[in-house]
């Protein structure tokens, strides 16, 4: 990863490197070809009246116009150099800066003619192909004319941008008089429009501009979770608590600007101007400049103003498209906040009120956001806030336990620290969470300890000594073959030549020498005695069973010379019998292994069916005191083996806490452990200390506490963190939850009401003018 970022960022740098030499390279260009164009000849001398029109781009720059005009020709260009978010850009006409006034940058072509007069490092555009640097001005003083009636909302039509529209005493061909003196919408249809008259904003038309809003407490939520979760660094641990305080501040914070409005004098609140226009609205397809493939439909009053309707506006069939309306538009964004006599914004808020559901929608995603990721971040949000509670309560001192019922009578408290030392037993599992791991066999959990509680009792299985016997450790001889583990250490010595020895090479030689499994014809007496046995081995575990063994051994016999497969187990129990050829096996580690497997499948089958008649008959511990603890509850020392221990081991158990002969998984084994946990032998020493993080009754009314050991209270800090943190997060689910569900159903009938309505309104077309 490291030496991907290593080849970006001098990628980077080169194509950087690159563009400056780019850069530069053009310049010199530009500069070369300004030197070469100031000796082009003169065409003429520029006019006061074209001085004059100059000024406003000049004084402003400090720059002097030469009288003298050139022609210039060339091919538009525009380049530059950006830099951390800051631009340098040059617009060149053959290789020449150029400055463009006005609008001239619209009448740009692929290839341009140009009439220019040099000022200072850049040529100054008076004429280019179709633009006039006189004409480009009075366009612009138009548009500036229009604009300011359109802001002041002085009655009367708005003045065209065109040189024929703007003079005002020119003539009205005598067709168009006729055709307006008889239709008095004529001139509305030449895309003419009117100001009527103006106003401020009603308070209605105010909050269905400003709305609910929302992104600003959204923003400051997230600014709180994310200092609450730099709190929790170790590398802030000095500053956790200033951390902290500051996420603390910014929910406050995030949480006034959720519940309160922004007030009447705020800015955005300030009612704006709204003009009352009268043209003919027209629908037009603009296509994109830069991808043809894209239109864009627009709404137009005229050929002067664009309208913006609200969506369910649109969305009627009744929009009088090519007809005279009248509509009141913010001067601002062209809203329209009325639409002839019968749409108006202020009239549907009042009759239909609408329901902000958008912004609980945005805090339930930040409220999910963060759930998820404090719960990454602190997986036990019960033990983060013990060790909150104990930092905020100045906790330190851990109460002392030497006995049970000290503990039951006065148990300790939610979020202190605790110490609980003596003698207990390892809880039995009962509620099968184990069992589907373990084929029935309640598991010993030492998560959970029962202090000074009754033993339970568990049963003895019934098993025939003849399944017993196939369990023994006795029940297959096997050793060494000396002669064999010589020779493959002899031949070892010759390889090495007097070389280091290689511990993984003489653990390879050790696992490749074969054993003797001697008195073999005892094992097959055994196991034909295990399925002659009515209460021994089924008929199928029993064909089972020397099925995988002959598998596992395969054995051969000698006839006539050659070596021939024993393919039955009366064959291999004929060539096992004493002074025969399988009397005495040699087998591989792994044959060997694969026969103990299935020894052990085959009494398995046998144990599974007592322990399924036995579990009903366990009797649980009862009474006492009983302690838990996400990591294994016990004493520091290690267990010698023959102690008893648990089945499930805890997250954070030691590997030592195992003892050795615990190591076997067969279901006599484990169920032996559990006798064994029954007696006073499983009763065992304990300590336990940490923070108690809950505690309280069972259903029998036996006391427990739960004591986490792992939690440091040098974490106290960052668990307020993690708490405030999960706070904050519920809160912004449960209450943004419930008010997102009652807002948009609110809002799901609101929207069917207005669409009914909006369905009997007429059109606001000719017949609907105010």
């Amino acid at each position: 990863m490291d030496t991907i970022i290593i080849v970006l960022k001098v990628g980077l740098i080169l194509y950087g490197i690159y563009s400056f030499i780019v850069y530069m390279s053009r310049r010199s260009d530009n500069r070369s070809a300004l030197k070469d164009f100031r000796n082009a000849p003169v065409l003429r001398r520029i006019t006061d009246e074209e001085k004059s029109a100059l000024q406003p781009f000049l004084m402003g720059q400090k720059l002097t116009v030469d009288d003298n005009v050139r022609e210039l020709s060339g091919v538009f260009l525009r380049h530059g150099l950006s830099t951390q978010g800051s631009s340098t850009e040059h617009d060149t006409i053959g290789d020449v800066d150029v400055l463009l006034p006005y609008d001239a940058i619209d009448y740009i072509e692929p290839h341009n003619q140009a009439l220019v007069v040099l000022a200072g490092k850049c040529a100054v555009v008076i004429r280019l192909n179709g633009f006039d640097l006189l004409e480009g001005r009075q366009r612009a003083q138009r548009q500036q004319a229009q604009d300011q009636q359109w802001k002041r909302g002085e009655i009367g039509a708005l003045p065209s941008l065109d040189e024929a529209g703007a003079d005002t005493g020119a003539a009205v061909p005598e067709a168009v008089a006729a055709s307006i003196a008889t239709d008095p919408n004529a001139r509305y249809q030449r895309g003419e429009v009117d100001i009527l008259s103006q106003r401020t904003e009603t308070p209605e038309e105010i909050e269905s501009r400003v709305g609910r809003g929302g992104w600003a407490s959204a923003f400051a939520w997230l600014l709180a979770f994310v200092l609450l979760w730099v709190a929790t660094w170790d590398a802030t641990q000095a500053v956790s608590v200033y951390l902290m305080g500051a996420g603390l501040l910014a929910g406050l914070w995030a949480a006034w600007l959720f519940v309160c409005k922004p007030p009447a004098t705020a800015q955005v609140r300030q009612p704006q101007p709204v003009n009352r226009v009268r043209g003919m609205l027209n629908q037009i397809a603009v296509v994109n400049a830069g991808n043809a493939s894209v239109q864009n439909v627009g709404l137009f009053i005229g050929d002067k103003l664009s309208l913006v309707l609200p969506s369910h506006w649109r969305t009627t069939a009744s929009v009088p498209y090519g007809e005279v309306i009248e509509a009141e538009l913010r001067t601002s964004d062209f809203s329209a906040v009325s639409f002839g006599d019968k749409w108006s914004v202020a009239d549907e808020w009042r009759r239909f009120r609408p329901a902000y559901w958008g912004r609980h929608l945005l805090h339930l995603v930040v409220g999910l956001l963060a759930i998820g990721a404090v719960a990454l971040s602190a997986p036990d949000p019960r033990g983060e806030a013990a060790l909150a509670a104990q930092w905020l309560t100045n906790g330190g001192t851990a109460a002392i336990y030497g006995e049970a019922g000290q503990l039951a009578d006065k148990p300790p408290r939610w979020g202190s620290r605790a110490r609980m030392e003596g003698e207990g037993r390892c809880e039995i599992d009962m509620s099968g969470r184990a069992e589907e791991h373990h084929s029935g066999v309640p598991a010993i959990d030492c998560s959970f300890v029962r202090w000074n509680g009754t033993a339970p009792v568990i049963p003895a299985l019934d098993i025939p000594p003849s399944v017993l016997a196939l369990a023994e450790p006795g029940f297959l001889r096997a050793t060494e073959n000396h002669a064999m583990a010589s020779l493959i250490a002899m031949l070892r010595m010759q390889q090495m030549g007097g070389q280091a020895s290689d511990p993984l090479a003489a653990y390879r030689a050790r696992e490749s020498v074969p054993l003797t499994v001697r008195g073999f014809d005892r094992s097959v007496a055994m196991i034909d005695a295990a399925c002659k046995d009515a209460a021994g081995l089924s008929p199928a575990a029993c064909e089972r069973l020397q099925r995988e063994l002959m598998r596992a051994i395969d054995a051969t016999v000698d006839k006539d010379g050659v070596e021939t497969p024993v393919n039955t187990w009366q064959a291999l129990a004929t060539s096992a019998a004493a002074g025969k050829e399988n009397a005495d096996l040699v087998l591989s580690r792994q044959q060997l292994a694969s026969v103990q497997r299935a020894l052990a499948q085959a009494v398995d089958s046998v144990v599974a069916t007592k322990i399924e008649a036995a579990l009903p008959a366990i009797v649980p511990a009862q009474g006492g005191v009983l302690l838990a603890s996400p990591t294994r509850i016990g004493n520091a020392r290690v267990q010698a083996p023959g102690e008893g221990s648990d089945d499930v081991s805890a997250a954070g158990a030691p590997v030592a806490d195992v003892a050795e002969d615990d190591t076997d998984s067969s279901l006599l084994a484990r169920w032996t452990r559990l006798q064994r946990n029954a007696t006073a032998e499983g009763l065992k020493p304990f300590t336990l200390e940490g923070l108690v993080t809950a505690s309280g009754k069972d259903t029998t009314g036996t006391p427990w506490v739960r004591v986490d050991q792992s939690l440091d209270a040098s974490r106290m800090t960052a668990a307020g963190a993690h708490v405030l943190w999960w706070l904050f997060a519920a809160g912004l689910v449960l209450v943004n939850g419930v008010l997102f569900a009652l807002r948009w159903t609110q809002g799901s009938r609101r929207r069917a009401r207005l669409e009914a309505d909006i369905a009997t309104r007429p059109a606001p077309g000719t017949s609907g003018l105010f």
